[in-house]
């Protein structure tokens, strides 16, 4: 006997016009791109005794060549978080909380 299936179709919102808004992994491309590109950054850093801005900077010029920039993105968040999980274990959670620390880090460093 064959059994139904129920074809499920997924919510237009597009009548929300101006308050539509982008999809949950869509709104985390920022913090997930700068997720991964501070966890290869703090691998690299570890690898080698003397981390200078220079490196820091080159490391930079070649993630974006890598990733693209965030307002010109290469890969979508599924792929980049796919990509951290392969070569990092962090997953989104992960990748979200490390863009935490970091701006938590940056605003700490702003105040002093």
């Amino acid at each position: 006997m064959a059994t139904k299936t129920r074809k499920v179709s997924l919510i237009d919102d597009s009548i929300m016009g101006i308050y539509q808004i982008a999809a949950y992994n869509e709104r985390k491309l920022k913090a997930v791109y700068y997720g991964l590109q501070e966890t290869w950054g703090i691998i690299q850093a570890q690898s080698q005794t003397n981390w200078t801005k220079a490196q820091w900077d080159e490391f930079k010029f070649r993630f974006i060549a890598t990733f693209g920039t965030i307002e010109n993105p290469k890969y979508t968040v599924e792929q980049m978080v796919e990509y951290s999980i392969k070569h990092f274990n962090k997953g989104l959670e992960e990748l979200l909380e490390v863009n935490k620390r970091t701006w938590q880090q940056r605003k700490r460093l702003s105040a002093k």
